[in-house]
This record gives structure tokens, C-alpha cells and sequence, in this order.
């Protein structure tokens, strides 16, 4: 690694060559690809392995600025160059849109995900990283980026979306079916012998007191059980949803969680309400459903607030209740282990949208769950498999 005196004004001497044909030697010995910038942009190593991803020879690049070439049709900043330009967290999130996050390793290091059309004959999706070489005064001298090919993990994540979503897709129509044959046979049949039972007895005048009790007692329980069937068939599947959308599918749904655990429920609405595919919004119906079982049966709250919020962009959906909390030590990934089931099925729906789950939880101080999901055309519903066979 030689850096030039007008990078390294101060010590106005560049690194040994021993430390040079070290560090060359490491780099280029690695399997990773990997390439080095310093503080003008112009690239000082480009290893072998960098060279097979990219196409792009060593001498091609090596002392010029032109290692966007390898990512990129028209030439923008890689993530090597925010680094050695010292940039702000802010401008490298909004430039990557939130693709990029701090590494939790090293510090002033930077991680990404993303795709690469222009990379092999369709394209490959990589791991990004890239970390600043200092000095011994702390000042930057030049920059890492590592990349690692991910396009075979990104192919089984998307496969195993689309069997997801298939799943999910199958469950809800069978709760469909369910729910309509409930309403239209079982409670219509029940309903019917209830009205036979209560025209006998109105009009069985020489029953005994006895009798006329115990047939009304019966009378009463047969009614109670079309109520519970009734329920049952509602919590299956909301005709509401299917008839006229979310907000008055939420509003029902709310209605019956207040009466059932006498909780204060809050729905508010920002932005102009919008309709989504009918599957979209039974996910977020769900989600809304399972996020208000959850506060019904463990938080112990008297008040939950649900907000949401429409744009071009995206959906955001945000459940708080002031009931008891919890510990939140682990990442939302670990929750099936901890036994709350409730919590992972919101974020596995979510996922399937292509949003993200945020959990804010603390011992009594109530729980919030903030959900984002992209709409429009960015809308991340995965529609067909990716074959695992796919060549790149």
C-alpha cells in the first residue's frame, strides 16, 4: 500500500515497501474480493479474486479512479468512497436508501446489501463492506471494500417467501371456506332448530314449570352456542374485509376485541386511505388481529392506540398498548424460542410484504410495534419461485 505525499501530507512519507508487498501480498492471497482507494479515489490494490467477479483486470484499474466500472454503468460513489470522504452516517443511509447500516465489528465501518445487474450475465446480488485505513493519528488514508457473493442466499430467501406466501395464501382461503360453510350451514341449521324449540315451548301450554325451565335453559344454550359459532366464523374470516376493505374490517375487528377484554381502542387514520390487493390487506388485518389478541390476553392494558399511515411509499402501521411490557433483550428473531409465537407470526407476515418489524417493549411501561410496509410499485410481494438452478 503506498500513500502518496499529498495524502499523507503530514508525515509526508509513504509506507515502507516491506509493509507494501505485505499488505499486497494478503490482499491479493485472499479469497474474498477486495479492493483499495485512498483519499483521491484512485484505486492502489484490486485483488485476484476481484478480478474474477468483476472481469476487470488489475492493470485496468490499478492508479485510476475507476473502480465504479465494475458495479456500475455511469460512474457514482461506492461505498469505499463515502468511507475515505469520511462521510456521515445520514448521507450514506439516504444514498443507499437504508440499505447500508454501521458495522457492529468495526468501528467507522459500513455494511450493505444490494443488486448488481451489471455483475455476470444476470446479475449478482453482494455483501458490501468497507472499512477506513488510518493512521497512527487517527486521520484516514485510504479505504477496504470487501465484497461477498450472496445471490445463492438471496435465491432461498426468496423461495422460501414464495412458499410462505403460498402457504399463507392456502391457509386464509381455507378459513374462507370455513367461515362461509360455518355461516351457511352449521349456524343456518342451528338457528333453525332454535326457532323450532322456541315456537314448542310458547306453544306447548300443559308443560310443567319444571319442564318449561329446563327447555328454557336448553333454549338459552343453543342460542349462546350460535352466538360462539358466530364468533368463531368471524374470527375465521371478516366478511367485512372481503365486502368493503381494511379500515371498516379493523373497525369491526376492534368493536369485538373492546367488548371481549374491555380494553380502550383507538384507531387513527393519517394520510387518504387507500386500497391494496385483497391479499395485502388480509395481511395487514392479521397482523392487526394478532397484535390485539396479544394485548387482550398478556399485556393486561386498558388502552391500546392503533395508527395508520398512508403515503406513495409506504404503509405504516403502528400498534402501542400501556400494559405491562416486557423484556426485549434479544432480536425479534429469537422470539419463537422464548415462546412468543404471536410476535413472530406478525413479523413473518410482515416479511412477506417485503416490510420490516420494529419492537419497543420494556417491564411496565407498555409495548409498540412499528410496522412498515412498501405500497405502489414497491410493494415486495414476492409472486413466483426463483428457480435454485437459476445460472449466473
Amino acid at each position: 500500500l503506498t500513500v502518496s505525499s499529498e495524502d499523507n501530507r503530514e508525515k509526508n512519507k509513504p509506507v515502507s515497501s516491506t509493509n507494501q508487498e505485505v499488505l499486497s501480498r494478503f490482499i491479493d492471497g485472499s479469497s474474498i474480493p477486495a479492493f483499495v482507494i485512498t483519499r483521491r479515489h484512485k484505486v492502489i490494490q484490486w485483488n485476484t479474486a476481484m478480478e474474477a467477479l468483476s472481469g476487470i483486470k488489475k492493470g485496468e484499474v490499478q492508479g485510476t479512479d475507476g473502480h465504479w466500472m465494475a458495479f456500475y454503468q455511469q460512474q457514482r460513489p461506492t461505498l469505499a468512497d463515502f468511507i475515505v470522504d469520511d462521510a456521515d452516517n445520514k448521507q450514506i443511509e439516504d444514498f443507499y436508501e437504508k440499505r447500508c447500516k454501521k458495522s457492529a465489528l468495526i468501528k467507522g465501518a459500513y455494511e450493505a446489501e444490494d443488486f448488481f445487474p451489471e455483475i455476470g450475465d444476470n446479475g449478482r446480488w453482494l455483501r458490501i463492506t468497507a472499512s477506513p485505513i488510518k493512521d497512527d493519528n487517527n486521520r484516514i488514508l485510504a479505504a477496504i471494500e470487501t465484497l461477498e457473493d450472496i445471490t445463492q442466499r438471496k435465491i432461498a430467501e426468496e423461495n422460501l417467501r414464495y412458499y410462505l406466501k403460498a402457504i399463507t395464501t392456502a391457509q386464509e382461503e381455507e378459513r374462507k371456506r370455513i367461515a362461509r360453510e360455518l355461516h351457511d350451514d352449521t349456524v343456518q341449521v342451528l338457528t333453525s332448530i332454535s326457532r323450532q324449540l322456541d315456537t314448542y315451548i310458547r306453544k306447548r301450554r300443559d308443560l310443567k314449570t319444571s319442564d318449561f325451565i329446563e327447555l328454557k335453559a336448553i333454549l338459552n344454550q343453543l342460542n349462546n352456542g350460535i352466538q360462539d359459532v358466530h364468533r368463531f366464523s368471524q374470527t375465521l374470516r371478516l366478511s367485512v374485509l372481503d365486502d368493503l376493505g381494511l379500515i371498516p374490517a379493523l373497525k369491526s375487528l376492534i368493536k369485538t376485541v373492546q367488548d371481549k377484554f374491555a380494553i380502550s381502542i383507538n384507531l387513527d387514520i393519517i394520510g387518504k386511505v387507500q386500497k391494496y390487493p385483497s391479499e395485502v390487506e388480509t395481511m395487514l388485518f392479521r397482523i392487526v388481529q394478532e397484535a390485539l389478541n396479544n394485548i387482550g390476553k398478556h399485556a393486561k392494558a386498558t388502552e391500546a392506540l392503533i395508527t395508520i399511515e398512508y403515503s406513495e411509499e409506504k404503509i405504516i402501521l403502528t400498534i402501542s398498548d400501556n400494559g405491562k411490557g416486557f423484556e426485549l433483550a434479544e432480536s425479534i428473531d429469537a422470539l419463537p424460542r422464548r415462546g412468543k409465537l404471536g410476535l413472530a407470526g406478525i413479523k413473518e407476515r410482515a416479511s412477506l410484504l417485503g416490510g420490516i418489524v420494529d419492537v419497543t417493549s420494556s417491564p411496565g411501561e407498555g409495548t409498540c410495534l412499528n410496522i412498515e410496509v412498501p405500497c405502489g410499485e414497491n410493494l415486495g410481494i414476492v409472486e413466483t419461485p426463483i428457480s435454485s438452478d437459476y445460472e449466473f
